[in-house]
């Protein structure tokens, strides 16, 4: 920067701003230049030179912090001799972005540039700082840093702003410890910069100087040959260089972080010639500053050799990853295709390109137009999901029925007049019911002194899910002494979620179709490429209508929604009529608070923000119930719980102890695992609630319950309150179970996913005689089409093309894809951005998954499977990848989806079908 040398009002005004620095300027020339300059500037000009020694503290201390975490975050995908040779580049972007924000600080002559610099400066600083306490906090509760590019699809319904809220105390207090950080280390980390900007300088300037007259004989004679620029020349002697120090050079001598660092050593050049007797004429005991050249070394050879390693360094996408900045982070570009992209150029599989083709033509489908019937409103389109044209389907419909449930279902028995659909919210499978020898009834142990729980304790936990443990039939290992009966049905043991976030789990498992691969709720606005259940069961109803009959196969459905919690998270009060439940037939708190707000009957009392306690729609269920028999309907109920989510408070705030209160293994209480498992006790006892109403209500053995998780939690295993981005089993591992009183308890363990839940439910009713004939057939044709295989047939685990590959969306949907298989016991995570790693485990050799392989990039993570696995699983991860780059394409396809221009929700289908 350059200062008109004749301007007193210049002078005085660098002056002022030199009063910030501990100069040791005399109080008595303060008040001289506050009295030269209007009060308002120099106060103003005051409290920046006073202040800005600490704002630099506080974004150095915030922007360190955040690169720190960012990659602790991803250690694991760098080898430890990688991070060490390479791992100092990885600060070059965040060094460089300080010494610019260091260049505002600096003093400027005009005063509109001073006050655009420190406000900049102090505006970036909080918004830069309050990003990287935001990412530190929700690491430590989620196990995974913040997707910026995410912030844009953030709901601003009051449920999604109350989520939002919880982790505001979090970052208040990450925040305060960068300000406490920031105010020990200033002005240290000021000075200390400054100083290394000097001696970078002064060794400038000592290599440079030799040439330097040369250089300026060089630019004379060059603009001499101008008169422009002789005047532009002459001009620019009206003007001398701010010096970078803030005091002029002989101040500077007397200050520890000034001019020390700028002595020179007797020149090796003077009088324009090389002088070689200056060493001789040295007195290197007395004459070297020994302290000076060490305070250079420090400083200039790490910079070099950062700066010569960093033009070594690989060209890696993990290392340019790891080297964003935070002010990167949020803007870097995204491409939703650029980890599959680079896996494999050839797009197809066994030959083909997508499974979509023409609609297949139904006889006996009724004239007119029906919701989730879209498709074949116009026969001419070929974007028909087809099960027969998908390379990884692979159908078991021609195999016979399991033995057990053949006999019973052959018997007559077995009739299935309403159907109960649980979505049971973040319960885990080792939680329904509670079991002995499992990780999570270890750590109930240890958190005990000497492993032994108390006998009150384990009294607690053993009654703690008694109704889960008659549902499923299997016994929770526990000694009692009485015993449970079972309830009857098929118990999985080996159930994934087909999408960690609830509102594609519900969605994959009422419309029997994989969740669209992007980040939250956007399904309704797309083409949902199967129809659901109620859209099923909605257009049998149009032929099979006949509430007169004694035989209920002939009365219409009545598909209902009820959840005790709000709806309006991320849209789902438009997800659910987009699955087809009408709203006259829909429950949330919403509709329970307008419909209840005169009741002086009713007393259920909200447990936070979400809503009601579960148990407090147990008289919407028994009106549904009678309802149904009263008018000759059937119901098909699907119901969202809601307790069990964090933060997990209880009715009347009341909880038992369950678990001890020693700090966990991640240096925390066990308060969160506590109220965890209180609310899933709280949860058992509303369903034996239910089971109760169904015996009540005369429908018991004529009711099929189908119970499963939305997703599991890793809270004993991480700490981790929710499932975002987190890759561990026990967020996908959710109980399963088809469960009726004249259906034999069977355990099966077959690798199983909840987008096979529809077929299942489609084959128990055509199987066990609970559909007319119209419908019989309408079911025949309809069930091929899903790509999900029929649980009470044998799960056909591979064939000679593929093997069944089952696919979990993870949340919140557009970060990565986990995958496994029904043959082998391999783990796969497939990342859809840079951000994201590849991960691969063997949950048969390492079930809690402490031994993952991440890499960034395929072809390494393929390479050290093979080391540590062998050859068979390094093709597994081959054949998985390829097929996971296929079907996250044709995922787009079936939606109508385009990753790069979002598309548009459908106009013609929801004006016309309102409830659709």
């Amino acid at each position: 920067m350059l200062r008109q040398s004749n301007s007193p009002w210049a002078e005085a005004g660098d002056s002022a701003i030199m009063l910030g620095d501990s100069g040791g300027r005399p109080k008595a020339y303060l008040n001289y230049v506050c009295c030269a300059l209007p009060a308002r500037a120099c106060s103003a000009a005051f409290t920046w030179e006073s202040s800005k020694k600490f704002w630099f503290s506080f974004l150095t201390v915030s922007t360190i912090c955040a690169k720190v975490l960012h990659i602790y975050a991803h250690i694991d995908s760098i080898k430890p001799k990688n991070l060490f040779l390479w791992g100092p580049t990885f600060f070059v972007q965040d060094a460089i972005f300080l010494l610019i924000v260091f260049a505002l600080t600096r003093n400027f002559k005009r005063t509109w540039l001073r006050y655009t610099a420190s406000t900049t400066v102090i505006l970036g600083t909080l918004i830069l700082s309050t990003m990287a306490a935001a990412n530190t906090s929700f690491y430590f509760t989620t196990g995974a840093e913040i997707h910026w590019r995410q912030a844009g699809g953030f709901n601003r319904d009051p449920a999604s702003i109350n989520t939002l809220l919880t982790g505001l105390t979090g970052l208040v207090i990450v925040e305060v410890l960068y300000i406490v950080a920031a105010g020990l280390t200033t002005p240290w980390i000021y000075n200390g910069v400054e100083s290394m900007i000097s001696i970078w300088g002064s060794m400038t300037k000592a290599i440079f100087k030799p040439v330097a007259p040369y250089a300026k004989l060089g630019v004379n004679k060059a603009l001499s040959r101008w008169s422009k620029g002789r005047e532009v020349f002459e001009r620019m002697k009206l003007y001398e260089a701010v010096p970078l120090s803030d005091y002029d050079e002989e101040e500077d001598k007397a200050t520890p972080s000034g001019a020390p660092l700028l002595d020179h050593p007797p020149q090796a050049f003077e009088n324009g010639r090389w002088n070689f007797h200056w060493a001789k004429s040295m007195d290197w005991k007395h004459d070297i500053d020994w302290k000076l050249w060490l305070k250079r070394a420090l400083v200039v050879f790490p910079t070099a050799y950062i700066f010569f390693v960093r033009l070594l360094r690989p060209s890696n996408s993990s290392y340019g990853f790891l080297s964003q900045t935070v002010i990167i982070t949020p803007f870097a570009g995204v491409d939703s295709e650029s980890k599959l992209a680079h896996m494999f150029k050839d797009r197809t599989l066994d030959g083909k390109t997508t499974a979509l083709t023409a609609v297949p033509e139904f006889d006996w489908l009724p004239k007119g137009k029906f919701p989730g019937f879209r498709d074949w409103e116009d026969r001419s389109r070929y974007s028909h999901y087809n099960s027969t044209e998908d390379p990884l389907h692979i159908s078991n419909l021609g195999k016979d029925i399991l033995k057990p449930i053949k006999a019973a279902l052959d018997s007559g028995d077995v009739k299935i007049k309403h159907i109960f659909l649980f979505k049971m919210e973040s319960t885990r499978y080792d939680v329904f019911p509670l079991r002995n020898n499992t990780y999570l009834w270890d750590r109930i142990q240890k958190s005990y002194k000497d492993k032994k729980v108390p006998k009150d304790v384990q009294d607690r936990l053993v009654n703690l899910t008694r109704t889960a443990e008659r549902i499923t039939g299997s016994p929770s290992g526990f000694h009692r002494n009485e015993t449970i009966k079972p309830y009857g049905g098929i118990n999985l043991h080996n159930s994934y979620t087909g999408g960690t976030f609830t509102l594609k789990s519900i969605e994959a498992t009422t419309c029997g179709v994989e969740p669209l691969v992007v980040d939250f709720n956007h399904e309704y606005e797309h083409h949902i490429y199967q129809p659901c259940m109620p859209h099923i069961l909605d257009m049998l109803s149009a032929t099979t209508n006949n509430s007169k009959s004694d035989d209920f196969t002939d009365w219409p459905w009545r598909p209902a929604f009820m959840q005790s919690i709000t709806d309006t998270y991320d849209h789902q009060d438009r997800l659910t009529p987009a699955m087809g439940f009408k709203p006259e037939n829909t429950v949330t708190v919403e509709s329970i608070d307008e419909e209840r707000a005169n009741d002086t009957s009713w007393t259920a009392e909200k447990f936070n923000f979400w809503g009601y306690p579960d148990s407090s729609l147990a008289v919407y269920f028994r009106e549904a119930i009678e309802k149904a028999e009263r008018d000759h309907e059937r119901l098909f109920l699907t119901h969202l719980t809601g307790i069990t989510h964090h933060p997990w408070d209880t009715p009347n705030g009341t909880y038992e102890e369950l678990i001890g209160s020693q700090t966990n293994a991640f240096g925390g209480k066990n308060d969160g695992l506590n109220r965890y498992l209180n609310t899933i006790g709280v949860n058992d006892r509303w369903y034996e609630e239910f089971l109760n109403i169904l015996e009540e209500t005369g429908v018991a053995n004529e009711t099929l319950i189908v119970m499963t998780g939305d997703h599991g939690l890793s809270l004993p295993e991480d700490g981790n309150v929710t499932p975002y981005d987190n890759p561990l089993e026990t967020n996908f591992h959710v109980p399963l179970i088809f469960a009726n009183p004249r259906l034999p308890t069977i355990q099966l363990n077959a690798s199983v996913s909840s987008v096979q839940i529809l077929p299942t439910i489609l084959d128990l009713l055509k199987n066990s005689g609970s559909l007319d004939d119209y419908s019989t057939r309408a079911v025949s044709d309809l069930l091929p089409m899903y790509e999900g295989q029929s649980i009470i047939r044998p799960i056909i685990t591979h064939n000679k093309k593929t093997s069944y590959y089952q696919f979990t969306v993870m949340n919140t949907g557009g970060s990565m894809v986990a995958m496994r298989s029904a043959d082998a016991p391999y783990r796969l995570i497939v990342p859809l951005v840079p951000e994201v790693e590849f991960r691969f485990t063997d949950v048969s050799k390492d079930p809690q998954e402490e031994k993952a392989i991440k890499a960034f990039d395929f072809k390494p993570l393929k390479t050290a499977v093979k080391e540590d696995h062998g050859e068979d699983a390094a093709q597994w991860v081959n054949d998985a990848a390829r097929a996971a780059q296929w079907w996250v394409t044709d995922n787009w396809n079936r939606y109508e989806y385009n990753p790069r221009i979002p598309k548009k929700p459908h106009q013609s289908w929801p004006s016309t079908h309102k409830e659709g």
